[in-house]
């Protein structure tokens, strides 16, 4: 009781010596912030590099089929879509950016993801002194797949909650950021002309290892189970974040683009190297994507094509991968044109349709070569873009899927509905 009534005392104490501070001294002779970072010890902060802060806020309702996410076509459910319908607080997602010199930015980015914990992002430097050329140094977007175009749900290109197969299962659902070095630039190729030329590349450490890093190994061991039992074979390749490399080998991934006129690009990328612990198997993604964008209307193609060397699964399983190169592929095409345009007091309304396919196993080795084209489907998604207000977007889709080949058919309809606020 005694100790309890000194600390309080030494509490009202310290707070009477603060406050009879402010009325001999003046408040505004001190700046807080100067003391603040002197009693730290550190002279980080200064005006010029005061950050910027933007972000946005995802919450979405998803009344969807077990089978629209898993590891397999026919695998298990994901968290997100057990067959139940769900409010999803999908994403508070923050980006931090300041400039450090005219030609130095550094950037940070994180999620509060689902609800339920905290993702990072990007993490890097970045030095551009021309359009010609910038580099940067940390943790970034791998050159693949058009990924700064598409991933954001406030992006022109990112047309539905859904993210096309080529991200669900190929590059990620939640996009890949990859630790690294990357250089690019933009060269125009005449002058008073929109024509441009755009390259990139990037060296980082790679996708990680099968049979160590992601969730479908066997029980108390390490190997991976490539093909399941009903002879679907594995989708999400590099489904494993890594914060430091699983080998010495370093992917080496680069970007061609070229624009003939405003509105207009085609971009090509590739990524390749080795993936797992004893620098032994290879991968190689090969994507390609075309924008056009003209008055009203949005739209998109994209490609993929994914090979992957993986060892045979073990085990006594009657169903097993023989070993040798996985093949996979999937393209979509997709657009929105907005009926109305800053009209009627609406910033805009945009009716979206998208088209894909997938292919998950290409060329099958010759002793499970029934299996071939296992999980090869198809899907249609139809919906609609509304903004009331500049930085405020709802959307509601609905995804028909269909089953080409496979000896089950892929519990995936569903609907989705999204609210977004950027600021």
């Amino acid at each position: 009781m005694k100790r309890t009534c000194l600390t309080i005392a030494l509490a009202i104490g310290l707070i009477a010596v603060g406050f009879a501070g402010l009325a001999t001294t003046g408040y505004a002779e001190e700046d807080s912030r100067d003391v603040f970072f002197a009693a730290k010890g550190l002279p980080y902060g200064f005006d010029a590099a005061l950050p910027e802060i933007h972000g946005f806020l995802s919450s979405q309702f998803w009344n969807v089929g077990r089978h629209v996410q898993g590891y397999y076509a026919d695998g298990t459910s994901a968290a997100n879509a057990s067959g139940e319908s769900t409010f999803l607080p999908q994403s508070f997602y923050v980006d931090i950016i300041a400039e450090i010199t005219p030609t130095v930015l550094v950037e940070g980015e994180f999620e509060l993801y689902h609800g339920s914990s905290v993702k990072p992002c990007a993490q890097r430097v970045l030095w551009h002194p021309s359009m010609q050329f910038n580099l940067s140094i940390g943790r970034q977007f791998v050159m693949l797949g058009s990924q700064e175009k598409v991933y954001y749900p406030t992006s022109t290109y990112r047309f539905f909650t859904w993210q096309p197969y080529l991200y669900e299962r190929f590059l990620r659902f939640t996009g890949w950021w990859d630790a690294g070095i990357c250089a690019a630039g933009r060269y125009w190729l005449m002058e008073d002309s929109d024509m441009f030329l755009e390259y990139g590349l990037m060296i980082s450490n790679g996708p990680g290892d099968l049979g160590s890093n992601t969730q479908y190994t066997s029980s108390g061991s390490t190997y991976t189970q490539l093909m399941n039992s009903s002879g679907y074979v594995y989708e999400q390749f590099n489904s494993a974040r890594q914060s430091y490399d699983n080998n010495d080998d370093k992917a080496l991934s680069w970007r061609l683009g070229f624009s003939p006129f405003e509105g207009l690009l085609w971009r090509i990328e590739a990524m390749t190297g080795k993936y797992d612990t004893n620098d032994k198997y290879d991968f190689t993604y090969l994507t390609s994507e075309l924008f056009y964008t003209t008055g009203r209307l949005d739209s998109m193609i994209g490609l993929l094509q994914l090979d992957f060397d993986a060892p045979a699964d073990t085990g006594s399983r009657s169903v097993k991968w023989p070993g040798g190169t996985v093949t996979q592929q999937t393209y979509y095409i997709s657009a929105g044109y907005k009926v109305l345009d800053k009209e009627m007091g609406i910033n805009f309304v945009q009716p979206v349709i998208r088209y894909q396919w997938c292919n998950p196993n290409v060329d099958a080795p010759s002793s499970v070569s029934q299996y071939e084209g296992y999980g090869k489907r198809s899907s249609f998604d139809l919906g609609v873009n509304f903004s009331p207000w500049e930085h405020v977007l709802f959307r509601a889709a609905y995804r028909w899927q269909d089953i080409i080949k496979g000896p089950a058919g892929l519990d995936g309809d569903g609907f989705t509905m999204e609210a977004v606020v950027d600021f």
